[in-house]
């Protein structure tokens, strides 16, 4: 799953930033253009006027890079008469009593760097305040610390949801603030709505404030990468600042498809009227992976009328958890599987593994058998659905065929006492005719590093392993490459995890790779981070969009992906492109916007 491992990936990005402190003194934020641009009424592009819809864990409503800076602009008092503002001693005259009380000081809440120090090259000083990075507040009830939300007393019309935020404009960018710059308040949330996992809907102006804690903190950094921060003033801030989000928050199960409620996840966004529909969500069990589910086809509606669509390809390379093989009639093969048992961190114990099989002749007869980990055979299964008592575990299988004819077998493995599953799975394919078959195994730890994984076999692959929803007709699934510190990778190569290949209808699975490997965003509880995976890839890409729908509110999601693509990079690492690796290349921001204002003139 993109959101559930996506921790695993940040872990190591962060051990590795630490082991490669010395090797690169100077890192980037990934999502501030090179360039200014301004749309054709001379605004800056900002994603002003775009809705974001994403599938995702949820949103930190009360992370400062998440609200407008639409509260006024102020001049604060200089107490000490030394020129500049002096936290902790300086204030705003709140009164109008000509001088600075005690609720009316200044203070700052600083954003933690949790980068391991990376973003020390970009300025960041802990336990300074930096104009560039962290925020300040009037500590109206002085006790040196930022209250906020329902438990402090705040209501849903109070500005910044707590002890107001501001923004300081440092003009001369000397890294502090002197008499006469200008605070500008931060009032309304760029977060418009978000359904939670309990499905009850939280709305901007009537109870956005009582939104659920983003627990996994996948979507607190996802919307760092798009609307964090604000234009101008944050050496981090999201490509779109000024776009606006709604979310759809993933509640899991433990048997696929692990996400249940995707259709209502989906029509919900589509029902909130988004340009844009982001999956930060990947998955690969029992899927026909050829694009045929109603909730791929419903994408497709969504994009005939008008919504751009976007999703992280996946991390699965590395994994091995695809096998993809020639079978030849009448002789049998035999994939083994491992499991080791080993818990998840939001799993008491992994009781659970599942496999499916896809083919793409419904009229061929392929028989499989199953021997469990205590050395029993459930026999040969052909057709039909069931459960089988098998030694001491109980086995799920069924064969299904999808709207475009793709076939898949699937099964599910447990123990009868609901025990852990260890130990090694071996499952016996023959077929009537010459053919390929695609394997997936997963664990209900549902990782990416593949607690479950084939082993023993040359068939284990890292190509097309594209996940689902991504697989679907309409959806740009993208890749991603490294940005700032590689691990075995170089700085611009592919990274290792990123999905790749073709689909199993033959389609190109990848359509382009963005920065997507220690890039920088925000994280949950007011904290930088370093974010990793296609799931960071994607934002990008989402980002870039919204500058392009502001530039050009009627442009389709095929004009987008057109725009995208054509003016995607090429460079050594990508090689010709298009390839089952880079799709078309790397997501080049700038150029997607001078490839549109040429279009237009």
């Amino acid at each position: 799953m993109i959101i559930k491992n996506l921790v695993a990936i940040a872990i190591i990005s962060s051990i590795i930033a630490v082991s490669s402190a010395f090797a690169q003194e100077k890192y980037e934020a990934s999502t501030v253009l090179k360039e200014k641009f301004t749309d054709k009424s001379g605004a800056p592009l900002t994603g002003k006027g775009v809705i974001i819809g994403d599938v995702d864990s949820g949103i930190d409503v009360f992370h400062p890079m998440f609200f407008f800076a639409d509260g006024g602009e102020f001049t604060f008092v200089d107490v000490n008469g030394d020129g500049n503002l002096t936290v902790g001693e300086d204030g705003l005259d709140i009164n109008g009593d000509g001088k600075i009380e005690s609720s009316e000081v200044l203070r700052f809440q600083e954003i933690r760097d949790n980068t391991w120090g990376m973003l020390s090259s970009l300025g960041q000083v802990s336990g300074k305040y930096n104009p560039e990075f962290d925020f300040l507040y009037v500590d109206v009830n002085g006790n040196k610390k930022r209250d906020f939300g329902t438990k402090a007393g705040f209501k849903e019309s109070d500005p910044s949801y707590g002890e107001q935020f501001f923004i300081s404009i440092d003009e001369n960018k000397n890294g502090k603030i002197e008499a006469g710059e200008k605070l500008v308040g931060l009032k309304t949330s760029k977060i418009r709505s978000v359904r939670q996992r309990d499905d009850i809907v939280r709305r901007r102006g009537i109870d956005l404030i009582d939104t659920e804690e983003d627990k996994n903190g996948h979507g607190t950094g996802v919307a760092g990468l798009i609307i964090g921060g604000h234009y101008g003033v944050q050496k981090i801030h999201g490509i779109a600042p000024d776009a606006e989000m709604v979310f759809s928050s993933i509640r899991y199960d433990y048997t696929p498809r692990f996400v249940r409620n995707f259709t209502d996840l989906v029509g919900f966004l589509r029902d909130e009227k988004v340009n844009i529909l982001l999956f930060e969500d990947g998955e690969w069990m029992w899927e026909f992976m050829d694009g045929s589910s109603p909730e791929e086809e419903m994408v497709n509606q969504m994009a005939r009328d008008g919504v751009t669509i976007v999703g992280g390809a996946g991390n699965m390379s590395g994994g091995n958890m695809v096998v993809i093989d020639q079978l030849k009639t009448g002789k049998s093969v035999t994939y083994t599987a491992s499991c080791s048992g080993k818990p998840d961190e939001d799993v008491t114990k992994n009781d659970g593994v599942f496999f499916s099989f896809l083919w793409k002749d419904a009229s061929s007869n392929i028989k499989f058998e199953v021997e469990t980990p205590d050395g029993k055979s459930t026999g040969e299964l052909s057709e039909g659905s069931g459960i089988l008592k098998t030694g001491q575990y109980k086995i799920f299988y069924s064969r299904e065929v999808s709207p475009k004819g793709t076939v898949m077998m699937k099964f599910g493995a447990s123990t009868q006492d609901s025990d852990i599953v260890r130990g090694k799975f071996k499952i016996k394919l023959t077929s009537d005719k010459d053919q390929e078959i695609r394997g997936y195994v997963v664990d209900v730890t549902q990782s990416w590093s593949g607690n479950a994984r084939w082993v023993n076999s040359n068939a284990i692959t890292d190509e097309s392993n594209i996940c689902f929803p991504s697989t679907a007709d309409s959806c740009m699934a993208i890749g991603a490459y490294v940005f700032n510190v590689g691990w075995m990778d170089q700085v611009g190569d592919l990274a290792t995890y990123s999905s790749k290949g073709y689909n199993i209808t033959g389609k190109l699975g990848v359509d382009l790779t963005g920065p997507g490997h220690s890039t920088f965003s925000t994280e949950k509880n007011n904290s930088y981070q370093i974010f990793s995976g296609t799931s960071s890839a994607a934002p990008h890409v989402v980002g870039t969009a919204a500058l392009l729908l502001q530039y050009e509110p009627s442009l389709t999601h095929e004009k987008i992906r057109m725009i995208l693509l054509n003016s995607a990079r090429k460079d050594n690492f990508t090689g010709d492109v298009p390839n089952a690796e880079w799709g078309y290349g790397k997501l080049h921001m700038e150029g997607a916007i001078k490839y549109l204002m040429n279009l237009s003139n």
